[in-house]
């Protein structure tokens, strides 16, 4: 070493003893330098070459925060070789500097960073520079940034003269993974590089020791896109758990493969399995890809010991907005070797052992010289019998055991909506209404011809129709026409009825068998079918008066014609008249600048609102064998006021209602805005008219929503009858979310059905749990408890272990069905981020 690289190499260090550029080497260094001052005009040995830069302005203090590591661009060079800057600094950023003459050796105690002007950075938490060597050994928690690729480890080194570096050891990272970055080489394929790995493994755990590796003889990675394995061994730690011999992984979570074992009574043991992959596009033949590829495929092979296998594809345009609803089309096929086997225990007859599923559910924009939005929507579901959905997608089973099937175009501007659609019969083991078609005409509330009157409306014209179910019609509602309700045979079958068919049954088996009207309730439930045509317009002129009292008179006029009706009842028509009026009041008052941080209080302003509503309509007396297919339904809901919200068409009746009732907010301030701390809406009705019975007053109903904090909501619904010849039953449905700690949240539903006219009473808990045991281990629980008959219904228990950037969990559920007991196992093993490999956890989905 000349004396002038030894200079250079004090005089770069000591520039970081300034308030601007560095950390302060120490004073014995300094007091060093000074005694060996002299020995610097002596000769030396070494090479003649120059080890750092020469001086220059005082670098910036570097505070060393990691860099996260974005996604790598395609085209950056290897992860193994990177191109090395022409230039390197190094800042000892506040340890001590010890060195060595006589080796050329010197101890950098760091925390050190090295920069180059090409943008590369390393960082480390002690180095050692050796002038004889050139090189720069880096130790501790290294980690080198240049671009948008990063890598770590705890040991690199830097051979200065040759600008190269030395990453054995180290792992590079491609957003989201890490890699090892000494087995990796790049390569450029059609313009974009790839990087090929031989024996070598990746993980997503950015620790010293990662808690797993995947590893493959060959693995190829395509930046931002997918990762392809040969051979591919799953390791936890250093343990192989999983073996495939080959996977194509996109980095996309709802692409590659996903699977999800575990038993359940019915099923037996199984494991489903999900291969996604995107299709369509244009093919690259340089790289073998699909460029711009738009349509989701997801491939099953389900395996259950006591069904058998089951295969399947769901296709899904992601180019759809809303995908939850516009599901794309999906098709299921199960050879079941048991499709007696039955969850419920309720007989079901004879069921084929070709199972199936194939549904439609697609939307297609329509371009037409139109201003509107025009589409078509296509819903469509074939099934292979009644029981499927129960047996097979529960999920579905659960809020739609009957699913239409309809195909429509529609029409939509800021004004109106415009329908034509047909609802057909495609299964005819459940009970159907159609449409063959409908074509109808809504137009929302807005100023008719300019005038401050509001006008809203709506015109439909359709053949309906309904038909029941053949097994139904065959097995029990033909045999019931034969009998009254004096014959021993008539109740076991009336039994197995429900809602609108046992009610039409009842109404047979009362009259003699030779009455005519037999016949006409015989039509309404075997296979009603009418042309209709239906108008209603209404008419609005909301006011103040006196500048505090709000008015909204309505009026409104509807038509309706029954055309080409089968049974013994005529073509009718009928006329329906409405008036109204809503009047209501607001008064407020501001409690200045309450404050209690906590219930989450900042200001109290409380507003009342009450009001009142009258509603007259007259309409053709009822006729409860005319045909009917849109009617009402079971509820304990009130009924709406007003006909445009009344979608039971052909149950429209004569009603004199007066509705009283007040409303109450209390708001706050939060994020500098207004906040719904309580609402409460308490209103009764009182029957001139009643439609439904001989009611003078209906229950009082309470409906009250506080969420006063993030970690507590309570919603409360009630209805009780105040007068002997009210509605005559009462309901209490509440439900409460409270966390009462960090780590543990739990919700409460609690609801009460008593002597309702139709409705199965009921008194029913709902409780959920979650328990947060440590930063590891979480466990949870849900029960539902109907206290009526005291069947514990639902029980859930589930245990997740979060492993890192493993999560594992492992649940048991039991279902009371009162005639058979059903139970269900299923383990959980998922990645928070690559490979995909997750396991929804959810017992009353399609698992």
């Amino acid at each position: 070493m000349s004396k002038t690289d030894f200079l250079q190499i004090v005089r770069h260090l000591s520039h970081f003893t300034s308030s601007g550029g560095g950390f302060l080497i120490t004073p014995m260094l300094k007091l060093g330098a000074w005694i060996i001052s002299p020995l610097l005009c002596l000769p030396l040995g070494a090479q003649e070459t120059q080890v750092l830069p020469p001086e220059g302005p005082a670098p910036a203090v570097d505070t060393i925060t990691p860099v996260p590591a974005p996604a790598i661009p395609f085209g950056l060079p290897s992860a193994a070789t990177p191109v090395m800057p022409k230039e390197l600094k190094i800042n000892n950023q506040g340890g001590t500097i010890t060195g060595d003459l006589t080796t050329g050796q010197f101890h950098l105690g760091g925390p050190v960073r090295i920069e180059g002007d090409s943008g590369l950075e390393v960082f480390s938490d002690r180095a050692l520079l050796d002038t004889k060597e050139k090189k720069v050994i880096l130790e501790g928690d290294v980690r080198v940034y240049q671009g948008n690729l990063m890598q770590r480890g705890a040991r690199a080194v830097y051979f200065y003269e040759r600008k190269f570096l030395d990453s054995t050891g180290l792992r590079a990272s491609l957003d989201p993974i890490l890699l090892e970055a000494g087995k990796f080489t790049g390569e450029d394929r059609g313009g974009k590089m790839v990087f090929v790995g031989e024996n070598a493994g990746i993980t997503t755990d950015d620790e010293q020791d990662p808690n797993y590796w995947v590893r493959a003889k060959k693995t190829t990675i395509y930046p931002g896109d997918k990762v392809v394995f040969n051979d591919l061994r799953l390791y936890a730690g250093d343990v192989p758990v999983f073996w495939l011999p080959y996977l194509s992984q996109p980095l996309n979570a709802e692409l590659g493969y996903h699977f999800v074992p575990g038993a359940r009574s019915g099923w037996g043991v199984f494991l489903l399995n999900t291969y996604g992959v995107m299709l369509g596009g244009k093919l690259n033949p340089q790289t073998g890809e699909n460029e711009d590829a738009w349509l989701l495929s997801r491939w099953h092979v389900d395996l259950r010991t006591t069904r058998g296998i089951g295969t399947g594809v769901d296709l899904v345009d992601t180019r759809e907005e809303n995908k939850e609803e516009i599901t794309g089309f999906k098709a299921y096929y199960l050879y079941d070797q048991a499709p007696d086997e039955n969850r419920t225990g309720v007989p079901r007859g004879t069921v084929s052992p070709g199972r199936y599923e194939f549904d439609l559910k697609h939307r297609e924009k329509l371009s037409l010289p139109d201003h509107a939005d025009w589409r078509l929507d296509m819903n469509l579901t074939l099934l292979s019998d009644a029981y499927y959905l129960q047996d097979f997608n529960r999920d579905t089973y659960r809020t739609n055991p009957a699913p239409d099937n309809t195909v429509g175009v529609y029409r939509k501007d800021d004004d109106s909506l415009l329908s034509i659609y047909a609802r057909f019969r495609i299964n005819d083991f459940y009970r159907v209404d159609t449409r063959l078609p409908e074509v109808s005409f809504d137009q929302a509330r807005g100023p008719w011809f300019g005038l401050p009157v509001l006008h809203e409306g709506s015109t439909s014209l359709g053949v309906i129709g309904e038909q029941a179910a053949d097994p139904t019609r065959s097995a029990i509602l033909e045999p019931l026409l034969r009998l009254t309700a004096g014959d021993v045979a008539a109740q076991p079958l009336l039994n197995r009825l429900t809602g609108y068919e046992r009610l039409l049954a009842e109404q047979i088996l009362a009259l003699p068998l030779n009455d005519p009207r037999r016949e006409a309730i015989r039509t309404q439930l075997l296979d009603s079918s009418y042309l209709r045509f239906n108008t209603y317009q209404e008419f609005s002129m909301p006011f103040t008066l006196g500048g505090f009292l709000n008015i909204t008179p309505q009026a409104g006029v509807g038509y309706t014609r029954y055309d080409a009706v089968d049974g013994p009842v005529e073509n009718t028509d009928r006329t329906t008249l409405y008036a109204g009026t809503e009047a209501s009041v607001k008064f407020t008052k501001n409690y200045g600048n309450y404050r209690d941080s906590k219930w989450g209080l900042d200001g109290i302003m409380h507003v009342f609102q009450p009001y009142t509503t009258w509603s007259v309509t007259s309409t053709n007396d009822f006729d409860p064998t005319g045909p009917m297919v849109d009617r009402l339904t079971p509820s304990t809901r009130p009924r709406p006021l007003d006909p445009t919200r009344f979608t039971a068409v052909d149950d429209l009746r004569s009603w004199n209602i007066i509705r009283i009732g007040a409303r109450n907010r209390i708001l706050t301030n939060r994020d500098h805005q207004s906040y719904e701390w309580l609402s409460m809406d308490t209103y009764i009705d009182a029957f001139i008219d009643d439609p439904e019975g001989e009611r003078n007053v209906s229950n009082l109903y309470n409906d009250i929503h506080w969420k006063p904090l993030p970690w507590l909501g309570v919603d409360l619904g009630t209805q009780l009858p105040i007068v002997s010849n009210g509605s005559g039953f009462s309901e209490v449905d509440t439900r409460v979310r409270f966390l009462p700690t960090e780590n543990i949240e739990f919700s409460l539903g609690y609801r009460v059905l008593t002597n309702h006219p139709v409705l199965v009473n009921s008194n029913r808990i709902d409780l959920q749990a979650y328990t947060r045991l440590n930063e590891d281990w979480g466990v949870g629980t849900r029960h539902v408890f109907e206290m009526a008959d005291g069947t514990l219904e639902s029980q859930e228990y589930f245990l997740n272990r979060d492993l890192g950037n493993w999560v594992a969990g492992l649940g048991f559920n039991l279902q009371d069905n009162r005639l058979r007991q059903e139970y269900g196992v299923i383990f959980t093993l998922s990645l928070k981020e690559f490979p995909t490999a997750s396991l929804p956890f959810q017992f009353n989905s399609a698992y």
